[in-house]
């Protein structure tokens, strides 16, 4: 009996324990199939996400009876340092500015190598070598973070770094020169940020097993573009997409079910010192093909709200040869430059035209005080800056320069002086030792020359030449001789721009003209003298572009067939008879010259060519085609007529030693004259304004002092020009803007300018 009841209780006992076990394994197993109902967690672990994997998490849904993953990934977009929204609502935004305080926000790190993660792995984690598992968003952050980094350490090694055993930065303060680099917040308009978006794992295709970034089709190629990454393949028909540049790679494919997927991959070494691109705003426009002019106009404006159409002189497309060829006829070509283009014809002397037109016209990108200088290539052309010696074009185009024409068109003294001023400004600045001090009185004396030749060739004054607001003589920067009543005007009207009604109901008092009400979509609101200013140059630009393609396809001069003849009208109101165009040409070189010739004579029979030929060819030329479209006006003011012809006339007139020979010219400009050596007027004037000025751009010192380069020079917005005088500015404004900016060689654009502000979202891997 008793021995019964000891056996019930043992097999009581092992069925507890069986049940027991039983039990635990059923619930483990109901338990193991809630928990892997949470798809994805897996995916998002610190090898995929790096510390982006602190962020996932598993909510139990009641309704369904499962877990759902959750995590957060970027939403990386392009923006100002200073902007506070972005694409995610009520977001925070994230600069990727390389700082110890934006790496800690944004979970990543300055490693992009795989290799060296491997490295660091302990010997367990040490698998093999081709880990690929890390997701391609979490490279390109550390390359943006890099990029910002290295980048701003190297500039300030270079401000540091005197050569010379001299303590550093002593003479930087003593040229009025910063003695550290401006900061990301002070100078920069264009940063990488991003905004941490919470995501469900359920959304996620069933294809892809990475957690991906978001971004738009125009951010992201904004992005590459400020990383040095260039385009080699832009399909958008077959959807292929590949990039390579300064190490990276990036690859593009559509995936069903979600859209367009990029990866981003480390190739090679990468270099974020002198090749920077220069973080500003319209790199946003370069990178599609569209390029900013000096005539857009500065109010912040939408990148959406940009016309999908070349309409005005605001923006250039220089995207492909078709859109060359529509942004020439734009601006007034004839149907001949349209067939050079389309029918792939030369185009290129020393370099492509496509630089010169963008070089001529093209906003000042450059940050001053920086060294930075690349941009992206907004045309289908490669730059090869061992083609082409720019300081060797300047000094070629300073010996030219002080050659009258042969019809004796006038030239204003006052822009005549500046600029000469501006040429041996920079190439006694090129002739010195290479140090960053040097550097940075190079890029000021070209910034210097880049803003007075904008005020010539737009008749607005320049923002940095802003009047002083306390303390100092408004007039005290401008120059003292007395001015004509219209001269008065003229520069009166230029203070005037883009003011209230309280400014207009003060330009009726003093009898100034209202700017026009329509103003051409994209410009800059503009008076009516500047508007003529901007058709001048259009006059002068169409001419010029015709001129040089013809030469360069065409090179035989004396085809009457071929030839643009100098304006009957134009030769007989000058004193002395021009000769025929064949004879005039005849000891002149060609571009047939310039190929055969050694790399030391290339630049100079350029601009021989430039000064001997084409000027004297574009000047007439643009002269009678400005006189035309005047005269063609209908229900124009009759004094506005009568101002009109006088000008005109005075363009075509002779200069002689009587100081009313050209009425359009100012008064200063004979006092100049008259200052020169034995009244020559290809000799400049040595004035006092310009004795100083030399001071302050450090000619007559080699230490001037910070105050004397701070001080102004006059305007030159209000003086008048000549289309002589507009040629010559284009010309050496190329020469200047191509010594300030530079492009990678093996950068050359690819066809997508109508993706500018384009919102298709688009996925990294």
């Amino acid at each position: 009996m008793g021995d019964g009841n000891q056996t019930e209780i043992v097999v009581a006992a092992a069925a507890l324990v069986v049940s027991v076990i039983a039990f635990a394994a059923t619930l483990m197993q109901c338990l193991q199939q809630y928990l892997g109902s949470a798809r994805g967690y897996s995916h998002c672990n610190p090898k995929v996400m790096g510390d982006w994997a602190q962020t996932k998490s598993r909510r139990f849904s009641l309704k369904e009876l499962r877990f759902e993953v959750q995590f957060d990934a970027p939403v990386i977009f392009v923006c100002a340092p200073n902007n506070k929204k972005g694409p995610v609502p009520e977001a925070d935004v994230y600069k990727l500015d390389g700082t110890e305080e934006s790496l800690k926000d944004t979970w990543t790190t300055l490693n992009m190598s795989q290799r060296k993660d491997y490295e660091d792995r302990n010997r367990k984690e040490r698998i093999h070598t081709s880990d690929n598992e890390r997701a391609s968003w979490t490279i390109l952050l550390s390359a943006v973070q890099c990029m910002e980094k290295e980048s701003r350490e190297w500039q300030e090694e270079e401000f540091d770094y005197q050569g010379s055993p001299s303590p550093p930065r002593a003479s930087l303060p003593e040229l009025g020169l910063p003695p550290t680099p401006p900061t990301l917040e002070q100078t920069h308009t264009l940063v990488v940020a991003l905004q941490k978006k919470r995501k469900s794992w359920d959304t996620m295709p069933a294809n892809i097993t990475k957690p991906y970034a978001t971004t738009t089709m125009c951010h992201l190629i904004e992005i590459t573009a400020a990383l040095g990454v260039y385009w080699k393949v832009f399909d958008r028909i077959s959807d292929r997409y590949r990039a390579e540049g300064n190490g990276f790679m990036v690859l593009g494919d559509r995936v069903n079910d979600l859209g367009l997927l990029f990866s981003f991959q480390v190739n090679g070494m990468s270099r974020f010192t002198r090749n920077r691109v220069i973080p500003v705003d319209e790199v946003k426009e370069l990178c599609f093909g569209w390029v900013p002019t000096i005539y857009r106009s500065t109010q912040d404006k939408r990148r959406l709200e940009i016309p999908l159409d070349v309409l005005d002189l605001s923006s250039l497309q220089l995207a492909s040869r078709v859109e060359i060829s529509e942004t020439l006829t734009m601006i007034g070509c004839n149907n001949n430059v349209t067939k050079y283009f389309n029918a792939n014809r030369r185009f290129s002397h020393l370099f492509s035209l496509s630089f010169e037109i963008l070089a001529m016209l093209a906003q000042t990108f450059h940050i001053e005080d920086t060294l930075f200088t690349f941009l992206p290539n907004p045309t289908p052309d490669r730059w090869d800056s061992k083609a082409v010696s720019l300081p060797k074009l300047l000094e070629a185009y300073e010996l030219n320069f002080k050659e009258e024409l042969t019809n004796r068109v006038p030239r204003n003294r006052t822009i005549v002086n500046r600029l000469k001023h501006h040429m041996e400004n920079i190439i006694r600045q090129y002739r010195k030792d290479g140090t960053v001090a040097e550097t940075l009185l190079r890029f000021r004396a070209l910034h210097a020359a880049l803003d007075d030749t904008d005020e010539i060739l737009t008749g607005r004054k320049a923002a940095a030449k802003k009047e002083p607001e306390q303390g100092v003589n408004p007039r005290a920067n401008l120059d003292p001789r007395p001015l004509s009543p219209a001269k008065t005007l003229e520069r009166i009207g230029t203070l005037f721009i883009g003011t209230t009604k309280k400014s207009d109901a003060s330009a009726k008092r003093t009898g100034l003209k209202k700017p026009i009400k329509r103003d051409p979509p994209g410009l800059n609101k503009e008076t009516e003298e500047q508007q003529r200013r901007r058709e001048i140059v259009q006059d002068v630009l169409r001419s010029h572009i015709q001129e040089v393609l013809r030469l360069l396809n065409e090179p035989d001069e004396r085809k009457d067939q071929q030839t643009l003849r100098v304006p009957e009208q134009a030769r007989g109101r000058s004193r002395d008879p021009s000769p025929s165009v064949s004879s005039q040409f005849d000891d002149v070189p060609t571009f047939e010259n310039m190929d055969g010739a050694s790399p030391d004579d290339r630049q100079h029979i350029m601009m021989d060519v430039y000064f001997k030929r084409v000027r004297r060819l574009v000047v007439p030329h643009a002269t009678q085609s400005t006189d035309n479209r005047r005269a063609g006006r209908i229900n124009s003011p009759s004094g506005r007529r009568a101002s009109i012809d006088s000008q005109s006339s005075a363009i075509r007139s002779t200069i002689d030693n009587s100081p009313t020979a050209a009425v359009s010219v100012p008064p200063q400009i004979n006092e100049e004259v008259a200052e020169g050596d034995n009244g020559d007027p290809t000799t400049v004037g040595r004035s006092a304004n310009s004795s100083e000025t030399v001071r302050i751009n450090g000619l007559a010192a080699e230490r001037p002092s910070a105050t004397a380069i701070s001080t102004p020079l006059p305007s030159l917005a209000g003086e008048a020009v000549s289309h002589d005088d507009v040629w010559c500015t284009l010309v050496f404004r190329m020469i200047c803007w191509l010594m300030l900016h530079d492009f990678n060689k093996l950068d050359k654009q690819v066809v997508k300018s109508e993706l500018l502000g384009s919102r298709m979202p688009v996925y990294i891997s």
